[in-house]
């Protein structure tokens, strides 16, 4: 198959900060190739960001989550079409734009009277209405619906764009969420546990920010050893991939009854000892379930957590002799990476091809993923 196409990919993670755009090129002769062209990081609005924040909690209404579908939709749409004007592109040259939608729920410990499902709002057919370009999204209930977990989906767009016949690669995400990427002679992907959202949290109820820029809490404080063996303590960690998890796990309950029991210990501890787990989860992860002798493997990191030196020095020590770079050594930064992702499984969307991989979702079969809105 031959193509040479442009393509526009939208993401937002559990964290909620910014709308991720990506304008990539995607080329495909005897392999796909990407390159990224333009990108941008649109802040959510306060007023929506609250509104999805809201969303997570339990006792809201179904009009509420109607009405937050289009307006998450509407959102994406009037920003794509800021972008294309800004960048001075022409809508006819971009064959679509995919969309991940904002996750709301993930729900994969569902009981007997429950479905394993995942909800992700924005509603693509508002997208390719009010953008007039054709619109693919809704990737994750497509897996689901063959056994498998919905997540995580980038290890397939990994391995076409990264694999390394001489090495090991480890692509490493810290959004809300971390999550591992391991493309090698085999495949294997799955969540490591909480990226970002337990850090978000701790900032905004201690010190009303909404991230910890530049890690000045997490380095000015000290990791307390009581409450890390208390977040250690969770049987999540221990079992072995495939395996996902989700913001609802890490929910402002949790997170109460955390700071309620540790008490005493100093607002900056808490902070720096609960990032410090983040790099910790992450790293004895790899040494249950990855690491093998005599093999040679590189780290890759992306998301927002590859901007807060405390997770990436943590990583650097806990992991030696391994080396840990920046997403961006491969070409693509590590902001854009998710976003011009999403593209590209939108590319195989609308190639009709499998976009899941049974290695990191736990599916029995590997399936087209999404649907598209004209």
């Amino acid at each position: 198959m031959k193509n040479n196409i442009q393509a526009i990919g939208l993401m937002c993670g559990t964290s909620v900060d910014a709308l991720d755009i990506a304008h990539v090129q995607i080329k495909e002769n005897t392999k796909i190739k990407m390159n990224l062209l333009n990108f941008k990081m649109v802040p959510i609005p306060a007023e929506l960001k609250a509104k999805i924040m809201k969303s997570f909690e339990e006792n809201i209404t179904s009009r509420f989550l109607c009405s937050l579908n289009f307006e998450i939709a509407n959102f994406y749409a009037e920003q794509v079409n800021k972008f294309i004007t800004e960048n001075n592109l022409n809508k006819d040259d971009i064959k679509f734009i995919a969309s991940h939608g904002q996750t709301i729920y993930h729900l994969i410990d569902a009981s007997n009277s429950e479905a394993k499902s995942t909800l992700q709002l924005g509603d693509i057919s508002v997208i390719a209405k009010k953008t007039q370009i054709t619109t693919i999204g809704d990737f994750r209930p497509a897996d689901m619906a063959v056994g498998g977990q919905g997540a995580p989906l980038v290890p397939k767009l990994d391995q076409i764009l990264y694999k390394d016949k001489n090495k090991v690669r480890l692509f490493q995400n810290i959004g809300g969420m971390s999550n591992v990427s391991v493309i090698g002679e085999k495949e294997l992907a799955f969540d490591n546990g909480p990226g970002n959202v337990l850090i978000d949290k701790c900032m905004k109820h201690f010190y009303n920010l909404d991230y910890d820029k530049d890690a000045k809490v997490a380095l000015s404080g000290k990791v307390n050893n009581e409450l890390l063996e208390y977040l250690k303590n969770d049987p999540y960690y221990e079992q072995k991939p495939p395996k996902s998890t989700g913001r609802e796990k890490y929910s402002d309950s949790y997170f109460n009854t955390l700071i309620n029991k540790f008490n005493y210990i100093s607002p900056n501890d808490i902070t720096t000892t609960i990032t410090f787990f983040t790099a910790y989860i992450i790293a004895e992860s790899y040494k249950k379930f990855i690491i093998e002798e005599n093999k040679k493997y590189e780290v890759y990191v992306c998301g927002g957590g590859a901007n807060n030196p405390f997770i990436v020095r943590s990583l650097q020590k806990l992991l030696k002799p391994i080396k840990v770079y920046d997403f961006g050594k491969l070409g693509i930064t590590s902001d854009s990476k998710e976003a011009a992702q999403f593209a590209l499984l939108g590319y195989l969307t609308y190639t009709k091809r499998n976009g899941n991989l049974k290695s990191s979702t736990g599916a029995y079969k590997e399936v087209i993923l999404g649907k598209i809105a004209y």
